[in-house]
């Protein structure tokens, strides 16, 4: 298909070097909400017509270029036929008797958090699980994405992520639990990482002596309960990510450094619209793609690996935690881990720096 169009595609290529750039100086984020999405739709209209080419001269194996509805509209009976299970349950309302109540309900609808896993609520997230997936195939069904019954590839064959993910979700205070542990210990995993690319050097970041940062799993979890009525609008949940990590952030700073009279275990002096040395643009900005990615990919995944833990293991697993992190938060009060590398901040190298 290619052949004849090598440099054709090269010139082409090149003429995204300026949207290259604003993703550069961006850190990503004008890709995010444009430029990836705009290239790649751009691309698609050059491959069709490449498609077409190559079917029009009868190239080798141009046989194989048969999946018609990536460029053509479904028939009704075609439709009907393939999603002939989905159509009436889309067409009928269905009655769903939501028996959640009290705090309970208040707290799942607004903050997305499950105090008691009891039936009630079991029941709700299957109903939202399988409305997500029945708006997935909706847009088939009404011809407006593709119809994957209808691919020369089976279903079965196919991971429908959306699905596995739902995202919109509720968590329970033991799946909060543990996704705070595992964030915290990434964020500590990351900082670290960090040090010894750029010193060369181990050295055990943040004010805790434990291998867990504290500001990456609160960051976390508020972003998932107090940004749960976002999660519908990635734009407003990624702009409100950053504000709430920025406010974490910057009031961690103050506290720490009230506390331990002035010393700083982070300082962004010499960063790019820095305020105060507590906050900067770039480590706002990667913590809001950060929690974009905790949102809709870290906190689903690792949600349904603690969902195959049987409950008296995860409460005991949860209770462990507290108990060594309570510890490690009483002896780090009279005693916080300081030293090279952790809080002699005459310099300012790394990216992001927490608590």
């Amino acid at each position: 298909m290619m052949r004849g169009h090598k440099w054709q595609c090269f010139v082409f290529e090149l003429s995204f070097f300026g949207w290259n750039i604003l993703e550069l100086m961006t850190l990503g984020i004008s890709a995010v909400l444009y430029s990836s999405p705009y290239k790649t739709a751009v691309f698609c209209e050059y491959y069709t017509q490449l498609r077409k080419e190559a079917k029009d001269r009868q190239i080798k194996h141009a046989d194989l270029l048969n999946d018609r509805y990536l460029f053509e509209t479904a028939g009704e009976r075609e439709i009907e036929q393939a999603y002939g299970d989905v159509i009436p349950v889309l067409k009928q309302t269905r009655n769903f008797k939501d028996s959640r109540t009290g705090i309970g309900r208040f707290l799942s609808d607004y903050f997305g958090v499950i105090l008691v896993n009891s039936n009630a609520y079991q029941q709700y997230e299957q109903y939202q699980s399988e409305q997500i997936r029945l708006q997935d195939l909706a847009g088939a069904v009404q011809k407006i994405s593709y119809p994957g019954r209808l691919s020369n590839f089976p279903e079965h064959t196919k991971r429908r992520k959306i699905q596995t993910l739902h995202y919109m979700r509720n968590y329970t205070i033991w799946s909060l639990i543990m996704i705070y542990f595992i964030l915290s210990f990434i964020g500590w995993v990351w900082e670290v990482s960090l040090h010894l690319i750029s010193d060369g050097t181990f050295v055990n970041r943040g004010v805790l002596h434990g291998p867990w940062l504290p500001i990456y799993g609160v960051g976390s979890i508020l972003i998932l309960t107090l940004l749960h009525k976002m999660r519908s609008r990635p734009v407003a949940e990624f702009f409100s990510a950053v504000v709430l990590c920025g406010c974490v952030e910057y009031f961690t700073s103050v506290f720490l450094e009230t506390v331990h009279h002035g010393q700083k275990w982070w300082d962004y002096s010499g960063y790019f619209l820095n305020i105060q040395g507590r906050v900067c643009a770039e480590g706002l900005l990667v913590f809001g793609l950060g929690g974009i990615a905790i949102v809709y990919f870290l906190a689903p995944i690792i949600d349904n690996q603690i969902q195959k833990l049987k409950p008296k293991l995860l409460v005991i697993l949860c209770i462990l935690l507290l108990g060594t992190f309570l510890t490690d938060q009483i002896y780090s009060s009279k005693h916080p881990n300081a030293g090279k590398g952790i809080t002699d901040y005459s310099r300012t190298e790394d990216h992001i720096q927490a608590n």
